[in-house]
């Protein structure tokens, strides 16, 4: 069996036969394989890790010449145009101002989080179309938020050191990524924020929302991109945050402002877009 092959796969914990591509294949310990399957026409959210007595290799389609040469098109439709179009034109205006050099992920001024560059590496933006053999496997298995605990739903560009990790912990307020409970509660005696950084505009009741700028305050900028691409697929993930604004959506409690979703959207955008992603976290979604 190779990427690109096509048979019924039965879902973890279902008894649903359901047609899936092999994406990719790894060795365990014991010297048996597993199978990275996307479901044809579901979601690729609900893409996984199946063992071999999962798959009916009596009913194998073997990929075509043509699907070998474009795996990545041949699982799943292409992305409307618009993106594309939204990407380019964001290139470009990356070009002008000078900020098409690589950049890696965010850095911490602690040794609770690693310091190795990001995989894949970027320039400027990471899209759908760049890396994709990579990008559409999940590499973060669960996160851990305050109360929450998350599945993600799509690969997001973390250090590729806590990819291998049970669980990444996130500070609720600053959203910097740590490797264990530990190093989060070391984190949260320094950590001075208790809210999102940025100026309250909005406030009723127990709900606030604060306005972030991208060039003030970078470092939660970029880790909230990172946070946000774990649950949206078409995501174009930016390390120059500068042209940005986010508005980030908070719940108030005794222990502080707590965030349930956000917005973002470019200072200036030249085909007058209000609004560039938008997000509410799965565990305030009803």
């Amino acid at each position: 069996l190779t990427e690109g092959c096509r048979l019924p796969v039965r879902k973890r914990n279902t008894d649903d036969w359901i047609e899936g591509e092999i994406v990719a294949k790894r060795m365990r310990g014991d010297g048996s394989f597993q199978y990275y399957i996307h479901y044809i026409d579901y979601n690729k959210r609900l893409d996984e890790w199946v063992d071999d007595h999962q798959l009916d290799i009596k009913k194998v389609k073997m990929p075509s010449s043509a699907s070998t040469g474009n795996k990545s098109s041949a699982a799943r439709p292409a992305s409307p145009p618009t993106l594309y179009k939204h990407v380019n034109r964001k290139r470009k205006i990356e070009d002008t101002n000078g900020h098409g050099s690589p950049r890696s992920a965010p850095t911490s001024d602690t040794d609770d989080t690693p310091t190795t560059p990001l995989c894949p590496p970027s320039t400027g933006s990471l899209n759908q179309g760049s890396y994709d053999g990579l990008t559409r496997i999940k590499n973060i298995q669960q996160i851990e938020m305050g109360k929450a605990r998350m599945v993600p739903w799509y690969f997001s560009p973390y250090p590729q050191e806590l990819c291998h990790l049970p669980v990444i912990y996130i500070c609720e307020f600053c959203l910097k990524y740590l490797k264990s409970r530990t190093c989060l509660t070391r984190h949260r005696m320094k950590c001075k924020l208790f809210h999102p950084p940025g100026n309250e505009i909005y406030r009723k009741g127990n709900i606030s929302v604060f306005e972030i700028d991208g060039r003030k305050n970078k470092s939660y900028a970029q880790n909230l991109c990172l946070l946000a691409k774990l649950f949206l697929d078409h995501k174009t993930l930016y390390y120059d945050t500068d042209p940005f604004l986010f508005y980030v959506m908070t719940e108030f409690d005794q222990h502080g402002l707590h965030m349930v979703g956000y917005f973002s959207k470019e200072k200036e955008s030249s085909e007058d877009y209000n609004v560039a992603c938008i997000l509410t976290l799965p565990c305030h979604q009803k």
